[in-house]
């Protein structure tokens, strides 16, 4: 698919946009009396908003002491004081998630810091996927009612569930929701309501995961019993809950996923570090501790904590999660990779068919949106068909099947098409719906789909032509010779890199394929690049590029292929890989224009 390289540009002052010349220029004279970085780093940091020497100090040096204060909070106060009692009281708390990663080391990190410092055994309870769907359910309050449960804590979910927190009232129990999903008008009338999108919380940062929420409430309940430090230890799982959930990577993000990532990578089997659960999680899925980054975590890690959820019992991530048998962690390691693998295997059979009955419509009907609905798919890989879609065809794309008669799916969108806005204009055709600006989820009556689909059809065609296109934002074009040892290492510290800190992208010219090309499984090309200028060579990989392959016997001239003596402009970002202990530079291709 043909791709726009969008280089980000400084501007006149006339121009409408929020970057100047005159601005910048002012900046990085006063940035450079300040701090000893090259021009081309001082460039990046800009473009990202870090403009003055505190932020640049932040940026670089993220630390737990510059996390904000909880109580800033709406309703933490309140919430940590009624676990408090709880845990004075010795009353029974049971924990409740969501499925997905958020939703499952956010319970697990709750019910650690409970168990770790109090020595409290809470119940913990994460719904099933296909019998209750998302969220709190009658059955999950019910199971507490049972168990003479008083408090139940939800993390990652709660938000929409009026219904569901006025009947748990009704039999006595308590809710402190812990939630990150955009609030409805009317919020739950729960004991408390921790949410950062509320319209009337001031909490300086809005992006939050479901676990940083929780860990916001650990924090103020670690105050309230006198060690401030108590939940600093679990800060690996909101990391690992963060990065997974894709939420911007800036301000206490970056804090949260820097510090938890250090306590990841940290080898000392001694000290339980890293947690025993992860360093098994970690070398079973074929990684190594000590090395791992966001991409790892996102790509690698979380689709197995995932897959349980998707395809059975999202328990058993929890139970992984917190359990200290060495045996019993391997069991569940082995597990989570067999459902992974059960998973990758559905999703790409799904995917497969949609590929072949969507290829041709879309060429042909230039179609702005794609929904499709099968009640035989299973409803766990519907979220991943759908991000499949969207990245094919980079169109909107809802996937739906069909559970206990009801219609229940997936929506993924483009960068400039907001699908919960969208849904929102469907609600009439819809049962309920939630998410966010690119993702979303939905249940829908059966009979009601092709109403729904003629709605959404008509508020996607005002997707432009050029929306259509996707584009790769850029952030500087650069030469080769420009990414000296020393801006390649201080390009080390921009990470964890994610939404709103994504690696920065360069665009270089002019550059020739040298040496030999592999063609490596998953579609992709190794190979080296020389600028001729300075004869600086760098090794590059390129995913999923089959259509640049090189076929001698069918294409000897091999115009626009990856044959060495070609040249080519590439965009890409700057990537570490470790071998043996080595630490390598490579260039990750983006896209590349081959002449």
């Amino acid at each position: 698919m043909k791709k726009i390289w969008k280089l980000k540009e400084l501007r006149s002052q006339e121009s409408s946009d929020d970057i100047d010349i005159k601005t910048f220029t002012k900046q990085m004279r006063s940035l450079k009396t300040n701090v000893q970085l090259p021009d081309l780093i001082l460039k990046l940091l800009y473009f990202r908003g870090i403009r003055d020497y505190q932020k640049v100090l932040k940026f670089f040096r993220p630390s737990k002491e510059k996390l904000y204060d909880p109580l800033l909070m709406k309703d933490c106060g309140k919430a940590a004081e009624r676990i408090v009692e709880a845990i004075d009281n010795k009353e029974q708390i049971m924990i409740l998630g969501d499925y997905d990663v958020d939703g499952t080391c956010g319970v697990s990190m709750f019910y650690l810091f409970l168990k770790d410092n109090f020595g409290l055994e809470p119940e913990f309870y994460i719904p099933d996927r296909i019998e209750e769907g998302y969220g709190i359910s009658i059955k999950s309050v019910n199971y507490a009612h049972e168990k003479k449960i008083k408090l139940i804590v939800a993390i990652d979910c709660g938000i929409t569930a009026s219904d569901k927190v006025e009947y748990a009232k009704s039999v006595g129990i308590d809710f402190i929701i812990c939630d990150h999903h955009q609030p409805p008008e009317d919020i739950p009338d729960a004991y408390a309501v921790m949410d950062p999108l509320r319209t009337d919380d001031d909490y300086p940062f809005k992006y939050l995961c479901g676990t940083g929420v929780a860990f916001k409430l650990a924090q103020q309940v670690a105050v309230l019993k006198g060690d401030p430090e108590m939940p600093n230890s679990l800060l690996d799982l909101v990391a690992i809950a963060t990065a997974s959930d894709i939420v911007p990577l800036a301000d206490e993000n970056r804090i949260l996923v820097k510090e938890g990532f250090e306590l990841i990578n940290k080898n000392d089997p001694k000290n339980n570090k890293p947690r025993l659960a992860l360093r098994v999680l970690i070398e079973s899925s074929g990684l190594k501790v000590g090395n791992l980054t966001t991409s790892n975590m996102v790509f690698t890690l979380a689709p197995r904590i995932n897959a349980v959820g998707r395809l059975g019992d999202a328990k058993r991530a929890v139970e992984l999660l917190i359990c200290n048998d060495n045996e019993k962690i391997k069991e569940f390691a082995f597990i989570l990779n067999d459902e992974n693998q059960n998973r990758r295997e559905i999703d790409k059979s799904i995917t497969d068919d949609v590929y072949e009955l969507f290829d041709e419509v879309i060429k042909k009907e230039k179609q702005r949106s794609i929904i499709i609905h099968n009640k035989s798919w299973h409803p766990g890989v519907v979220g991943i068909v759908a991000a499949r879609l969207v990245e094919k065809y980079n169109v909107p794309s809802i996937v739906l099947t069909t559970v206990n008669g009801v219609g229940k799916g997936s929506a993924r969108s483009i960068n400039t098409f907001n699908i919960y806005e969208a849904l929102k204009k469907c609600s009439d055709q819809l049962i309920q719906f939630g998410g966010h600006f690119h993702a979303a989820g939905l249940e829908i009556e059966l009979d009601k789909i092709e109403e729904f689909k003629t709605a959404f059809n008509k508020i996607a065609e005002n997707i432009t032509d050029e929306e259509l296109i996707p584009e790769i934002e850029v952030d500087a074009e650069v030469t080769l010779e420009e990414l000296s040892e020393k801006v390649i290492k201080i390009l080390t510290f921009f990470e964890p890199f994610g939404p709103e800190n994504m690696a920065p992208v360069f665009i270089t010219r002019d550059l020739q394929i040298v040496g030999n090309v592999r063609f490596a499984k998953a579609d992709t090309h190794i190979f080296k690049l020389r600028e001729n200028e300075s004869k600086k060579v760098f090794e590059a990989i390129f995913f999923n590029s089959p259509k640049f392959k090189y076929d001698e016997k069918k294409d000897p001239e091999g115009t626009g292929k990856i044959k060495p003596g070609n040249f080519c402009d590439i965009c890409y970002s700057v990537d570490r890989s470790f071998w043996n202990g080595q630490e390598y530079t490579k260039l990750r291709i983006r896209d590349m224009k081959i002449f």
